[in-house]
């Protein structure tokens, strides 16, 4: 009978992916560690030098694997105040990177637009939910950086829209009638914190955005406080 070395064993374990489901654990390197000791030839013992080697391998494989779990547990830790730091966004202005914008009671949340060079012409379209146009809104000729766009929340035929969430694009050139690049983001109120989806998301208006997103967050209370 041929009997394996814990080492290779390990080695074959590490290698097979997709012909076995099971992980080995530090329990199954010990059972095998002890089996070897226990079939191994009394005439031709076990190389000291090896057998060190693999309680060696043990050792490293035991703290591996209790570092692994204690990075678990401060996931979970650090997840949890996430969320209860997340909830203190509630009420303040913030925006983020994004395209859509929600019109409630008949106003519409602002967007905003960063240039990444001058351009002479700025335009943006608005997109009902079904990706049908509803108006243009002309800019006019705007500086590199940050732009906030008012929409008065009408159609192209100054009625106005109903409730609901809408998209918009920039088209921006500059004097020479080439295209300058942007970047598209919303500004809103935060109304509420969403941790289903198990990432961290904030409700501005009906729409959710991710808080990886946010590029600044305004606190109107301050502001208020300080008047």
């Amino acid at each position: 009978m041929t009997v394996m070395s814990v080492s290779e064993v390990y080695s074959q374990a590490n290698t097979t992916t997709s012909t076995t489901e099971a992980v080995m654990g530090k329990d199954d390197f010990l059972t095998l560690l002890i089996t070897q000791l226990k079939n191994q030839d009394p005439l031709n013992p076990s190389d000291s030098t090896e057998f060190t080697a693999q309680l060696a391998q043990f050792s490293s494989l035991e703290q591996l694997q209790n570092i692994n779990d204690a990075l678990a547990s401060f996931e979970v830790y650090q997840s949890t105040a996430n969320n209860i730091q997340a909830s203190n966004f509630i009420g303040q202005t913030v925006t983020a990177a994004g395209d859509t914008i929600s019109v409630s009671n008949g106003a519409s949340d602002s967007l905003s637009v960063a240039l990444d060079a001058p351009a002479q012409t700025v335009y943006i379209q608005i997109y009902d939910a079904y990706g049908e146009y509803v108006t243009d809104i002309e800019a006019g000729s705007l500086d590199a950086g940050m732009h906030t766009i008012a929409w008065d929340a009408t159609d192209q035929y100054g009625a106005a829209v109903e409730d609901g969430r809408y998209t918009f694009s920039v088209m921006a050139v500059d004097g020479d009638g080439n295209s300058v690049s942007s970047t598209s983001y919303i500004t809103g109120q935060v109304t509420g914190v969403d941790y289903q989806s198990g990432e961290t998301m904030l409700l501005i208006g009906d729409q959710e955005v991710s808080i990886a997103s946010l590029i600044r967050v305004e606190d109107l209370n301050t502001d208020n406080n300080e008047s």
